[in-house]
């Protein structure tokens, strides 16, 4: 681990973390997130999947993730296995390796995966003696792409389906059955989808045809729904992160589905009818995962909050409990027209979380088109309400490419930015960042069957904007056109996309969502070496009459549905919103499967303001150790976890003021990377006395083993700045010579050249080190500040001892006290 870049990726030690017994599981399950840990462990399907399985008494669940590139190579080269995170276990151990497909462009990240595993990549290698291959999430939309690679797909929701998977595998088990006998087990259960049981036939020209069911009985996969989302099992103890995550807050889900049906939204036909907690349910949610974790974010999760029929009720009452805890609040994903001016009041009380508008095209006609009924009144007051309640940057999301676009639809993003900006009176200390994306067609929507621009007329649209939105006030932001256009072509190719991913992948592509390892030239030339069709056949536009390569996959919505939007989208025609009137789209039957709306009523019980007390506050010292597996993680990580544990162990900490507040915690020193340390300190101001003894206890209890609190005395002023420090630095045999440590220590001098950031200085480390043999492979080293030079022991024994730098890597440092 020293030798990866974040090794806090790869420890599993997190709070939260659940460890079985490997011998006693029936069944043992590994949920595969085919992306960096810091993407998969914002997800929030991940988190409930591993709460449902892991509290099943017969079930183990262990969480692995995509290998960063550098992690990647040192497994090749030392041809060790990709293992889960809790127990380091080879994925091919396990029964079931069970992936979240959340995009396209992951694809490859699953064959690397695989590969890494020991696990056969097709699907048609594997038999009885390799782990059950599965795969779920928004990609299952079309499966066909990714067919090859997958035994099955859970189509749908995976909470109810995933117990009946874990089942099902454990029964095949005790029968000691055939790989074909456990793949027709799978098919009796709602949602799954089992590829080798349907042939996609072509014409003589390749085209596809149709799609013949191999099974009778199992002629089309009807997606897996939960009903009941009140009484779904949801994690109230998360595994809190050891890194920062992209989205690094406690998030609850409110509500799952949308009833707006924006046309070109896939999110809003695979997860309708719309279904929500009751605000009582959410608040207990929140409370017991605030207390679980320590966080000081919580986000309310739904495709749009706004609309969730409780907001301004469950939002009051909310921040009356957690405004003393400087909990902030944010909504993600709020459509324009449902965000009040007291809805903003309630979010900033904590603090000022982002504003994100999306009103996808910039003019009435084009939003027409794609079903978005917003007005521009309605996004410039909700822009002005901002603005006047202290936000200095909104941020606004539109799409270019979509369906009828014209020029003029196109030169309206600046122009409407420009009237947003304007909504504030002090526009020069303002901003509004412009985001925009080319529109990527996807299965099961109403634009489907919709051409993708090419590459050359996107890079003009997006040229054009970059010079329009690069002017006072406003900021472009842009995706890339050449990962969008790979987006396209993978959600909607057939069965026969496997050879181009696979190709893809021999070629090297990794962590394709992510720019920097993202390579349009290599999925070209896996393109040309594939022989795949021409990028103009990909993106074409698809005839209502043609078969699609996902017929046989039904997420509730008619096709007759989707045609009849198709249509009304070049009528410019609006469809309302079908909590109000039913459009028949054969989600819901309106009976078991229905919009599950809730009331607002909430209980006040234990709902108790704390005011604000204005107070010096008590300072207090703390000495801690930083030791193990704790020696990995970052500085700011460090922190992160330091400070979550005493909010988990609930000590009043007294926070800044202004429209950030932080808890009054400083720490004395920031260690480098992999070292060790027995002797840390951190000052920490309370709202309240409190004793010493008392806050060691309450902190420890919270504390992983690795760094615990040693020590807390009450003091009264600033820490006086170190002087320098002690350490134990240990290597292998040979490191340390016995006759370069007696020169060092004869030598009257030993100058020092120190190359800082600007100049080269000259240091005596005569003046600053002194060193000591402890057994053969290790020193003591007590090494002095130089002035306003901190140096690093590493780099000062490399120095008095003369070893390669390619050494260091096996060079261990500890750090015993402070000087």
């Amino acid at each position: 681990m020293n030798r990866v870049h974040l090794p806090g990726r790869y420890l599993g030690n997190e709070v939260n973390a659940i460890r079985k017994d490997w011998d006693s599981a029936k069944v043992r399950f590994a949920l595969a997130f085919p992306d960096l840990y810091e993407v998969g462990m914002s997800h929030i399907g991940l988190s409930i999947l591993y709460f449902i399985l892991n509290h099943r008494p017969d079930t183990l669940a262990e969480r692995v993730f995509a290998p960063a590139p550098d992690l990647e190579t040192l497994l090749r080269e030392e041809k060790r296995p990709l293992t889960s995170l809790e127990s380091d276990t080879p994925l091919n151990r396990f029964d079931i390796v069970g992936f979240s497909l959340q995009t396209e462009l992951d694809f490859t990240n699953v064959l690397s995966m695989l590969d890494l595993a020991g696990i056969p990549l097709w699907a048609g290698q594997r038999n009885e003696r390799h782990p059950l291959v599965i795969a779920g999430g928004p990609c299952a939309a079309n499966p066909e792409p990714m067919s090859a690679f997958f035994d099955a797909f859970l189509i749908g929701e995976g909470e109810e389906a995933v117990e009946r998977i874990a089942d099902t595998v454990v029964e095949w088990k005790q029968a000691h059955g055939s790989k074909n006998e456990l793949l027709s087990a799978l098919t009796r259960i709602e949602g799954m989808y089992v590829p080798a049981f349907f042939e996609p036939i072509h014409d003589r020209n390749g085209k596809l045809s149709a799609i013949e069911p191999q099974l009778p009985g199992y002629e089309f996969v009807q997606k897996a729904l939960v009903t009941d989302l009140e009484n779904s099992p949801y994690p109230v103890c998360p595994v809190l992160p050891g890194i920062r995550t992209v989205h690094d807050r406690l998030n609850v889900e409110i509500a799952r589905g949308c009833s707006r049906g924006c046309r070109f939204c896939q999110a809003s036909v695979l997860y309708r009818p719309v279904r929500e907690r009751s605000p009582q349910r959410v608040r207990e949610l929140i409370l017991e995962g605030l207390a679980s974790t320590g966080y000081e974010d919580l986000s309310l999760l739904s495709l749009s909050t706004g609309d969730y029929s409780c907001i301004d009720s469950l939002l009051s009452h909310l921040m009356e409990e957690l405004l003393p805890h400087r909990t902030s609040v944010s909504l993600p994903s709020l459509r324009v027209g449902t965000i009040s001016e007291d809805l903003m009041k309630q979010i900033k009380r904590v603090r000022k979380t982002g504003f994100t508008f999306a009103p996808e095209a910039a003019t009435e006609r084009l939003r027409g088109v794609i079903n978005k009924d917003i007005s521009e009144n309605n996004l410039l007051e909700s822009a002005g309400h901002a603005f006047r309640l202290g936000w200095n940057l909104i941020k606004l999301y539109f799409m270019i490419g979509l369906p009828t676009e014209t020029p003029e639809d196109v030169k309206a993003i600046p122009e409407l930015a420009v009237r947003v900006l304007n909504q504030s009176k002090a526009s020069n200390h303002r901003t509004v960042n412009v985001s925009y994306a080319l529109f990527v067609p996807k299965p099961q929507t109403p634009f489907q069957w919709c051409a993708q621009d090419s590459l050359e007329k996107a890079g003009e649209k997006m040229e054009f904007l970059r010079n329009a939105c690069s002017r006072g006030g406003l900021q472009p932001k842009w995706n890339s056109t050449t990962m969008s256009i790979v987006e396209g072509a993978l959600a909607r190719g057939g069965r026969e996309t496997a050879h181009w991913i696979y190709e893809a992948y021999r070629q090297g592509c990794r962590l394709d969502a992510w720019t920097e390892h993202f390579s349009f030239q290599r999925w070209e030339e896996a393109l040309r070496k594939a022989g795949a069709p021409a990028w103009e056949e990909i993106q074409r536009s698809r005839s209502l009459k043609e078969p699609l390569p996902w017929d046989h996959i039904r997420f509730g919505v008619e096709r007759s549905f989707l045609e009849s939007e198709y249509a009304r989208a070049f009528e410019g025609a609006i469809t309302g919103d079908c909590r109000v009137t039913c459009h028949n789209c054969g989600a819901c039957d309106h009976k078991l499967v229905r919009h599950a709306l809730t009331d607002c009523e909430m209980s006040s019980e234990h709902q108790t303001r704390i005011e604000h007390q204005e107070t010096v506050g008590e300072r207090y010292r703390i000495t801690f150790k930083k030791t193990g597996s704790a020696r990995l993680l970052g500085h700011l990580d460090m922190s992160a976890a330091f400070r979550r544990s005493l909010r988990r162990a609930e000590l009043p900490l007294k926070y800044s003021e202004g429209f950030h507040p932080q808890p009054k915690i400083v720490f004395h020193d920031a260690l480098p990377l992999g070292m060790e340390s027995w002797e840390e300190g951190v000052d920490i101001i309370l709202s309240e006395p409190m004793s010493p003894d008392r806050i060691m206890e309450r902190a420890n209890a919270q504390l992983p083993e690795e760094l615990k609190v040693l020590d807390v005395k009450k003091v009264k002023g600033k820490p006086i700045p170190a002087q320098g420090a002690e350490y134990r630095i240990t290597g292998p045999e040979g490191t340390f010579p016995k006759g370069k440590m007696d020169a060092f220590n004869d030598a009257p001098s030993f100058v020092f050249l120190h190359k800082g950031k600007r100049k080269t200085r000259s240091i005596d480390l005569k003046h600053i080190v002194a060193i000591e043999a402890e057994g053969s492979c290790a020193i003591r080293m007590r090494l002095l500040q130089a002035g306003d030079v901190k140096l690093k022991p590493t780099g000062v024994a490399k120095e008095i001892f003369g070893f390669p730098e390619s050494d260091e890597i096996s060079i261990s440092v500890a750090k015993l006290r402070t000087l």
